[in-house]
């Protein structure tokens, strides 16, 4: 099974998070922004202004992407490191030197507390904790110098540690939220990966009981026609049945039910099994009007596919909705539906970081010539319809 399965919650848990920064930049944008107001007669214009918009550009484009697009980190990296192009070109903002007696902090103050958790969310930790020291470091140096309000040592160190203390806290609760999730999108996936397993290995037992049963048929066949054969036609009958009795059985000793294809009715009564192991209150029923052969292959892929939309229901439909699952054979064909009535969703609006359902579900079918399809809106649950034709 795929690792890019485990997604659902880190997924969740980032939009969750982005969508509190996003608010609170746009708050803290206010608040910057009358800072700058305040300080625009020490700063060169139209340059300054230019340098602040795309700072406000860069809110605007992850504020959108959390609350309405695919939650793109891309956005957040950028607003990240434009902290650095503003510290950079803070030299060439300023045009006067602004008093020297330690209260002037420049607006970059305020601008930069967004950076901190962009850079939390989007980075790996190793880059956040280069990206803390290095900012942390440029903007306490700015404070030191004239240009940046010349404040004392004692000042500095302690503005340094303020901003480590709480922009610090606030990216580590952050970072601890993540490998929560992690953890439970890992815990999720291996749930369904032992499920498939358990589901692989039920359909093979009854494979192997099938043929079992196959062979010690034609063995009593084989001993019962040698014991009551009177005549020379009949022994020769007899000594046939004991050949091909010796045949199956050969080739059965010299062949692996592992990784052998499955009848339809034993993929179904699997599947049923595994699904009602993640969901026991499941209502689970099957149609098999034909009996045929699914390739290992295709049996796994239909297995993990139902039981990642089984999972999707669990995680997405509500404490309260109620699931069902239809398997059908029929002709050459195969056909598993599972429908919730939960709280349901616009296919066309899942975000991109849902690599369950487009991966794990429809991906994974199409990868073994089948097709899935996707049926809701909200408040009317949700339907998953998997179909296989045998060529």
């Amino acid at each position: 099974m795929s690792t890019t399965q485990a997604t659902f919650a880190t997924a969740r848990i980032n939009r969750l998070i982005g969508r509190a920064l996003a608010a609170a930049s746009v708050l803290l944008s206010v608040e910057s922004g009358l800072n700058y107001v305040n300080q625009s007669q020490y700063l060169n214009q139209p340059l300054s202004w230019i340098l602040v918009s795309i700072l406000w550009a860069t809110t605007a484009a992850f504020t959108y992407t959390f609350w309405f697009g695919s939650a793109s980190y891309i956005y957040l990296r950028i607003h990240a490191l434009y902290m650095f192009v503003l510290l950079a070109a803070w030299p060439l903002m300023i045009k006067e030197i602004p008093v020297d007696d330690g209260t002037f902090y420049p607006f970059l103050w305020w601008v930069v507390d967004t950076g901190w958790v962009a850079a939390a969310i989007s980075f790996r930790l190793r880059w956040v904790i280069a990206y803390f020291v290095v900012l942390v470091i440029g903007i306490q140096g700015m404070f030191f110098i004239p240009i940046g309000g010349s404040h004392s040592v004692t000042q500095v160190l302690t503005d340094g540690l303020f901003t480590v203390l709480t922009n610090g806290s606030v990216a580590v609760i952050i970072l601890m939220l993540r490998n929560a999730a992690s953890a439970t999108d890992k815990a999720n996936a291996e749930a369904i990966q032992v499920a498939v397993l358990q589901a692989k290995a039920e359909a093979e037992s009854k494979e192997r009981q099938r043929l079992d049963a196959l062979i010690h048929d034609s063995v009593l066949t084989a001993l019962i026609s040698a014991t009551n054969a009177k005549t020379e036609l009949e022994a020769q009958s007899a000594a046939e049945l004991a050949n091909s009795a010796l045949e199956k059985l050969s080739n059965l000793e010299n062949s692996s039910v592992e990784g052998a294809p499955v009848f339809c009715g034993d993929l179904f009564d699997s599947v049923i099994a595994a699904s009602k192991r993640l969901d026991p209150e499941i209502e689970a029923r099957k149609d098999c009007q034909t009996q045929f052969l699914v390739e290992k292959e295709v049996s796994v892929a239909l297995t993990e596919a139902i039981l990642q939309a089984l999972q999707n229901s669990q995680l997405h439909a509500g404490l309260k909705a109620q699931r069902e699952l239809i398997l059908k054979a029929s002709s050459n064909e195969l056909k598993i539906v599972l429908k919730d009535n939960g709280k349901g969703f616009r296919p066309n609006r899942v975000p991109k970081g849902r690599l369950g359902i487009r991966n794990s579900i429809v991906g994974r079918v199409q990868s073994v010539g089948g097709t899935a399809y996707i049926v809701s809106s909200p408040g009317q649950g949700a339907t998953v319809i998997l179909e296989w034709s045998k060529k």
